[in-house]
């Protein structure tokens, strides 16, 4: 699973996983899709503005920029705000930094919303989909390596050595040697 390192955008929508490699481009237009408008990243809940924010490089860093929509995004559980006089403040993102689009000031994860998380991992193998609908207690194993919750959050990720999962309750996603059980 370890490769080179990449800078991908991981994002959920409507239970449909979508994986950007930011890398080949320096600038990437996050929004709604509407007639006139094409956004790189093309995000269809109407909770998210045509015109929500951009994720820029600049000297091989990578930025987050919101346009301080009406729904807002909110970053590692933190709604962004606007910067002194309304100007967009740019904030760098990091390997497992999460966004929620289009949620408001709070950080749910719902049917209105798009989870997102930005990676520096490699990811060359698809991604796998497994039932955890009604598990409240689970594992995640890579190996010998095992983590355990009990009523994990939608959203929660487990990074392993050889994988990742994201929990969205009724479904995880898998990439890597890494499974998912009920315990």
């Amino acid at each position: 699973m370890r490769g080179n390192r990449m800078n991908t955008l991981i994002v959920i929508e409507s239970g449909q996983l979508v994986s950007y490699d930011l890398d080949n481009k320096l600038v990437w237009e996050v929004g709604r899709p509407s007639k006139g408008n094409l956004p790189d990243i093309k995000l269809h809940s109407l909770t998210v503005s045509r015109k929500h924010g951009r994720f820029q490089n600049v000297d091989g860093m990578w930025f987050y920029l919101d346009n301080n929509g009406k729904n807002g995004t909110v970053y590692n559980g933190k709604h962004i705000t606007a910067g002194i006089r309304g100007r967009i403040k740019p904030i760098t993102m990091k390997n497992g930094d999460i966004l929620i689009f289009g949620g408001g000031e709070e950080a749910s994860i719902n049917c209105k919303t798009i989870w997102a998380m930005f990676s520096e991992r490699n990811f060359p193998e698809r991604w796998r989909v497994e039932d955890t609908k009604g598990l409240e207690k689970i594992a995640f194993t890579d190996g010998d390596d095992t983590t355990k919750l009990e009523k994990p959050e939608k959203g929660t990720v487990v990074e392993k050595e050889d994988g990742i999962a994201i929990y969205m309750g009724d479904i995880t996603y898998l990439v890597g040697d890494i499974s998912v059980m009920a315990i």
